[in-house]
């Protein structure tokens, strides 16, 4: 056992050089970040916004009701993909 004779504990305090390859966001983070904001902001709004938006999913063959579940899958899905990719990547 360690004798403290001036009180101190120690403390584990690592070179900040050796966070930094960790701490790194990185282009992988930004991809992730944008395909948040694309299947939380852009999508939905762009739907309730656009009056246009309801002659192009018409086009399609969409009911309007039907249209507001189904177009932000198409964005949720690709977020799942992308958050397996990056967790994935992150173990390597």
């Amino acid at each position: 056992m360690r004798d403290d004779t001036d009180g101190e504990r120690y403390v584990h305090r690592p070179d900040a050089s050796a966070g930094d390859a960790d701490s790194d966001f990185g282009w992988r983070g930004w991809v992730l970040v944008g395909a948040v904001v694309v299947s939380f902001l852009l999508v939905p709004w762009t739907l309730i916004l656009l009056s246009s938006a309801r002659d192009a999913v018409a086009a399609v063959g969409l009911p309007w009701r039907e249209t507001f579940l189904i177009v932000p899958l198409v964005p949720a899905l690709g977020l799942g993909v992308l958050g397996v990719w990056a967790a994935l990547a992150a173990r390597r």
